[in-house]
């Protein structure tokens, strides 16, 4: 009996610890493509509210329209197409630069598959 509580003690605690980590962008775009469009839906649904870290480059910052805020678009894989989205302040997108390699934090707004390509949006951002 003390074994089975304590396995299901370890058990919980790996699910606590597994849900704090912060998910790799390469392991999303592996399971974009991997994956049937059933799995995916369900597996997208999953990821929102999730953290990930990623690298990737500004391709643009862009004011967006009727707001104060900017919308930063990076490249994760170096062929130009913007995987990744988010808003930010006017500081901190008046600091980023165009073809600039960034350590990039946040949760997972949405994820979408389009042409073969994974895109997310995040939000509560940060930039290093």
């Amino acid at each position: 009996m003390k074994r089975a509580i304590f396995c299901a003690s370890v058990f919980f605690i790996f699910l606590g610890v597994s849900s704090v980590l912060a998910i790799s962008y390469s392991s999303i775009e592996d399971n974009c493509n991997d994956l049937t469009t059933a799995q995916y839906n369900i597996y997208s649904n999953e990821l929102e509210g999730q953290s990930v870290d990623l690298e990737g480059e500004v391709i643009d910052v862009e004011k967006r329209f009727l707001s104060s805020s900017y919308n930063v678009t990076i490249d994760t894989d170096g062929d130009s197409f913007a995987e990744v989205a988010f808003s930010t302040d006017e500081s901190t997108a008046m600091g980023l630069k165009k073809g600039k390699l960034y350590n990039i934090s946040g949760e997972i707004e949405n994820l979408e598959r389009e042409f073969g390509e994974c895109s997310l949006s995040l939000e509560q951002v940060t930039i290093d």
